[in-house]
């Protein structure tokens, strides 16, 4: 059965990618989580998805422009709700805190707008320092943030997500998926839903290659990579996939 990776936490009962997301969604038992990391101006690892605190913060700057000290000055809940007024922007080693008791440690590295990669190697070191390498999988649309972390340690388990923006990269993922994965060394896969099939999984499965399906919110969906045998599936729903995928 796949496991189910709550995708921000849960993002639809609390402020996406903050410590009350994850803590919700532990509740559910789920099997891990994917976060989205930036670095700060001074080298802090911290969870949040957009370049930008702007869509959700109290504040507006890009995240790789201001220091550990300035993000900390904004609240990052009352724009989803008053209930969440006050919560601050987590760190990467404040989520690693809650992450010991899970499977799966799904953190993609985003790409950033000043072209710095130096987050590859800090979220590696990092994962090593809070004892939880061994489950940590790194996602990433920047296959040189991968590389990033496969450069730092070569036994980091990296995956790479993709989805039809890129038509040229999806035909060669499809047309030999072990191929693509050993050319850069890839544990998994991170396709959008839409991308996926049966037989397709069945080949990555028989070639060792993890599949990790996003974002998962339909119960047709979720049944379906269920059956055809995905490694997870990373969702917003993460009290229905956890229904289907452990019945």
């Amino acid at each position: 059965m796949p496991l189910v990776i709550a995708h921000r936490g849960a993002n639809l009962e609390a402020p996406e990618n903050t410590l009350p997301a994850f803590e919700r969604a532990l509740a559910y038992g789920v099997h891990g989580f994917e976060n989205d990391v930036h670095i700060t101006a001074d080298g802090v690892l911290v969870v949040i998805h957009d370049d930008t605190i702007d869509r959700t913060s109290t504040g507006t700057g890009l995240v790789c422009e201001m220091t550990y000290d300035q993000l900390m000055q904004y609240d990052y809940g009352s724009w989803f709700s008053p209930e969440f007024s006050g919560t601050k922007i987590p760190t990467l080693r404040e989520f690693f805190a809650l992450c010991h008791d899970l499977p799966l440690i799904n953190v993609e590295i985003k790409e950033e707008p000043n072209g710095s990669k130096a987050a590859a190697a800090a979220v590696v070191q990092l994962a090593k320092e809070c004892g939880v390498f061994s489950n940590l999988l790194v996602s990433s649309f920047d296959m040189e943030m991968l590389q990033g972390c496969l450069a730092e340690d070569p036994t980091t388990r990296v995956a790479f997500l993709y989805a039809m923006e890129d038509p040229d990269m999806c035909e060669e993922i499809m047309d030999c998926p072990a191929t693509f994965a050993k050319k850069h060394g890839l544990a998994a896969l991170h396709p959008f839903i839409t991308l996926c099939s049966g037989n397709f999984i069945a080949e990555c499965n028989a070639a060792g290659i993890m599949v990790n399906p996003w974002t998962v919110n339909q119960e047709h969906a979720i049944t379906a990579l269920r059956n055809w045998g995905a490694h997870a599936v990373i969702t917003d729903e993460p009290a229905l996939a956890m229904g289907i995928c452990c019945a």
